[in-house]
């Protein structure tokens, strides 16, 4: 069992940035989410325990959820590589972003897509928290998404 591969990596998934605000407060990072419902649209991410996002979204009661594109390969890396609350990432990265809303969290630009969404439930398990978030607000940007499986990063293309 110990040689076994991590079977779980076979799932495709979204290569995602979960932007947090709050109050002077913002952060980014990288992560994974799943749509958990289409009709009333839900989404799921885990954010470790103590981190700047899950901190930001406990205080704001929300988040941004970004779709990365298949040009922000290195700053999916990157982002990974920083802690929030020891250094602010979009200055660090010099993360160009979309026109910011006030009180709202920062979108990178050249995204494949972003969603904006209030948090309805949080689950501990382990060392993550588990949000479950309502979508109230979308926008499809026109960038081929980037993926992750089995521990590489790819476009999407259509068959």
């Amino acid at each position: 069992m110990k040689n076994s591969p991590i079977v779980s990596h076979w799932l495709p998934c979204p290569v995602v940035f979960i932007s947090t605000a709050f109050q002077d407060k913002q952060d980014i990072m990288t992560a994974t989410a799943m749509f958990v419902a289409e009709r009333e649209p839900l989404v799921s991410v885990s954010v470790a325990k103590g981190h700047l996002t899950t901190k930001l979204i406990e205080q704001s009661g929300g988040f941004f959820l970004i779709i990365a594109s298949e040009s922000q390969k290195e700053l999916a890396n990157q982002l990974g590589s920083v802690r929030g609350d020891m250094e602010d990432k979009f200055k660090r990265f010099s993360i160009s972003i979309l026109p910011p809303e006030p009180g709202k969290p920062l979108i990178p630009s050249g995204s494949s897509a972003w969603f904006e969404c209030t948090v309805v439930s949080s689950h501990e398990t382990g060392e993550y928290i588990v949000f479950t978030a309502r979508v109230i607000n979308q926008q499809e940007l026109g960038n081929p998404p980037l993926l992750w499986q089995k521990g590489k990063l790819f476009g999407l293309k259509q068959l």
